[in-house]
């Protein structure tokens, strides 16, 4: 049977309370469509890269199991139908996954690797010194209370 990896986004509308409902919901779909091996990893509440349907935080958890592969797109469809507690999921066959990885490291093999000349590889990197903080604009104290006063006392309603 195949490997698969669902991991799915939970809506910072949930609480933390109800979290380990859903998960548990989860894994008795993951049992019902067959699924055997299951293991459960919360990575717990992150801030989102970006907002997703209004929500900037969510609780991420991630499920590996096996299943018939005739059985994960009926599976599929029925996260997709999930009410709006999952707000993005993703389902990944790890088998396929692993083997495009080892076609991908092959191919990276055969690529010729960029040699560094000898004199680029040995010069020592100079390192910028950064120049002394300086005020961007010298202040004279006393004139900047003359120039306030002037402002306060100045009749605007002219």
């Amino acid at each position: 049977m195949p490997q698969y990896e669902l991991m799915y986004l939970l809506g910072s509308h949930v609480a933390d309370t109800e979290v380990p409902t859903i998960t548990a919901q989860i894994l008795k779909f993951v049992q019902d469509f067959g699924g055997n091996d299951i293991r459960e990893t919360q990575l717990g509440k992150k801030k989102l890269a970006y907002p997703i349907k209004k929500t900037r935080n969510g609780h991420y958890v991630v499920v590996n199991f096996a299943m018939d592969a005739n059985k994960i797109n009926e599976f599929d469809a029925k996260i997709h139908t999930q009410d709006s507690t999952i707000i993005r999921y993703l389902l990944v066959n790890l088998d396929e996954h692993l083997e495009r990885l080892e076609k991908d490291k092959a191919v990276q093999a055969k690529l010729p690797k960029r040699i560094i000349p000898d004199a680029l590889a040995s010069a020592p990197v100079a390192k910028k010194e950064k120049a002394p903080a300086q005020p961007l604009i010298e202040i004279n104290q006393e004139e900047l209370d003359k120039k306030i006063e002037e402002a306060l006392s100045e009749d605007l309603l002219k």
